[in-house]
């Protein structure tokens, strides 16, 4: 009876992991997101200065959680987000109003995807 007890609470402290995993990247890619949302909206005014201010924090807020990203998720994931952060910098820094919406949007890709293969499904757990 005592290695039931034993399974069973290691199940629920598994569960309970997975849950604070998935509550932690939801409010980090949501704080870089939010930043990310500055940075567009002042690019779009032509603001690049604001913009690259607002893309650093975020880029902050995102290397600044490096004990958890990197022992949490997987290092490509990383490694892509990272080259879409420095690929948004630089044509921040260009002030290539043209290319930044798809920039943009690759970095929202990338950190989207991280966040959803932290969420758990029945695709993330085969």
């Amino acid at each position: 009876m005592k290695r039931e007890i034993c399974a069973a609470l290691l199940l629920l402290l598994l569960i309970a992991a997975a849950a604070l995993n998935t509550l932690h990247i939801d409010r980090l890619t949501e704080l870089v997101e939010a930043g990310l949302a500055r940075a567009e909206s002042a690019a779009e005014q032509g603001d690049f200065e604001t913009a690259l201010a607002m893309l650093e924090s975020s880029q902050s807020a995102w290397h600044g959680d490096r004990n958890y990203t990197d022992a949490f998720l997987r290092h490509p994931d990383l490694d892509a987000a990272s080259d879409a952060f420095c690929e948004l910098e630089a044509l921040l820094r260009q002030k290539d109003a043209d290319a930044l919406p798809a920039a943009f949007k690759k970095l929202r890709y990338h950190l989207e995807s991280i966040a959803g293969m932290e969420h758990l499904s029945v695709r993330t757990i085969f």
